[in-house]
């Protein structure tokens, strides 16, 4: 497992670039994204089906920087991101900045898929802002890549996960699994042997679906082609790491701008509407009608 050392790029970032193989394009490299405490540590091992990396129980939390762990499925090497709390709400500083780019150094040139881990049952306000800080962080974009994993399945006692997200009433929660394309799946943690094995194919079924979809490629952005640049100078002088962190801090300032914008006008506009429904309902009539008639203009200049 590896992970960098507060402020020390230098050694590690050589020794990535020296036995880096999960750079290739054969390689699946996955980074766990959520809030803290959503099982992100455990379903890495689950997915590694070894304890790479520390998963308790704890009241603090346990994961404190980025780390990677390597391992094989069917052949193919698999690199897993672990992330401390990047996707909590809070006020940012220079630690969670040097944090964000680490994750970026650690995944570069970018993940096939970003696992948004949350518990099944207790998806919170928490929850919706750590899929805000995922846009944040990586750009609006990344949603593109994200796929949905539930911990504690075993809580559905048999029952189907497709029935609970259809017929939950957490509306923010349906509207994630919307934006992310419904693509999700579940996980028991605490799995061995068959059911391991089963819940592990059915993820790799739906990442291999969505790289089809992507025809072969990974997320990328400006700043991971900067994270490569610096691992390939050997994590660069004091200098070219500062002008990296500030690089990290400007794209998650000005992303957190542009996505505080369109959530304040998405409440502005949902609220708006819930204060006047008769209004709203003139509204969309007026706009079907303003449609009806442009389509009827279509067919008669069509004729």
């Amino acid at each position: 497992m590896e992970g960098f050392q507060k402020h020390e790029y230098g050694a590690k970032a050589k020794g990535i670039v020296e036995n880096n193989q999960f750079a290739s394009s054969s390689s699946l490299r996955l980074i766990l994204v959520g809030k803290t405490g959503s099982g992100k540590s455990a379903t890495g091992n689950s997915i590694l089906c070894q304890a790479k990396f520390e998963s308790k129980l704890s009241p603090q939390t346990v994961t404190r920087k980025c780390q990677r762990a390597t391992g094989t499925w069917n052949g193919r090497d698999i690199l897993v991101v672990d992330t401390p709390s990047i996707f909590d709400e809070k006020s940012p500083d220079q630690e969670m900045y040097k944090n964000i780019g680490d994750c970026y150094l650690l995944s570069a040139p970018g993940p096939h898929v970003l696992l948004l881990v949350t518990q099944l049952g207790r998806f919170t306000d928490q929850d919706t802002k750590a899929a805000e800080r995922v846009k944040e962080v990586f750009g609006p974009g990344a949603m593109r890549y994200v796929v949905v994993l539930f911990t504690h399945k075993e809580d559905l006692k048999g029952d189907s996960l497709d029935e609970y997200i259809v017929n939950t009433d957490n509306y923010r929660l349906r509207s994630l699994i919307q934006e992310c394309g419904r693509r999700y799946c579940g996980f028991n943690n605490r799995a061995t042997g068959e059911e391991q094995k089963e819940q592990l194919e059915e993820l790799m079924a739906m990442i291999k679906s969505l790289e089809r979809e992507h025809k072969g490629a990974f997320f990328t952005n400006v700043l991971y082609a900067d994270a490569q640049m610096l691992l390939r100078q050997g994590g660069g002088t004091r200098e070219e790491r500062r002008s990296y962190l500030a690089k990290v801090q400007a794209h998650v300032t000005n992303s957190d701008n542009w996505s505080h914008w369109l959530s304040k006008a998405h409440l502005r506009v949902k609220n708006w509407m819930l204060f006047n429904t008769g209004l709203s309902f003139i509204l969309v009539i007026c706009i079907l009608i303003l449609l009806a008639i442009l389509i009827n203009l279509c067919i008669t200049q069509g004729r």
